[in-house]
Order: C-alpha cells, then structure tokens, then sequence
C-alpha cells in the first residue's frame, strides 16, 4: 500500500539508523510519530533519523 491524496497515511514509521542498521524502529500515529521523532534527534544528534508513511491496514482477518 502506498499513500495517495485519497488515502493519507495514520500512522508513521521512525527509525533511527546506525550507518545502514536501525537501532530503533517505531510506529505510531502522525502527532506521537512527530514527538518521537524530535526526541530521537535530540537524543541521538549524530546519527540519522528518518520519518516515513504508513497506512495500517484497518480491515478484520
């Protein structure tokens, strides 16, 4: 799944990347992704930090 303009993404995926290895990897909702994120760079100012969208799938199995 992809995020289109019909279908904005709820949630995002925060990693934390030590050289080509994510240290931590979280996923969460737009506004707790966003203070996550600040946090990890604050806290780990050095290394890379990257924010993508995620559609979680809401549909019961």
């Amino acid at each position: 799944m992809t995020e289109t303009l019909e279908t904005p993404a709820t949630h995002r995926r925060v990693r934390v990347w030590f050289g080509a290895h994510p240290i931590a990897d979280h996923t969460t909702n737009v506004e707790q992704a966003g203070q996550y994120e600040e946090a990890m760079r604050r806290r780990f100012a050095s290394l890379r930090v990257t924010s993508e969208p995620v559609l979680v799938d809401t549909a019961e199995r």
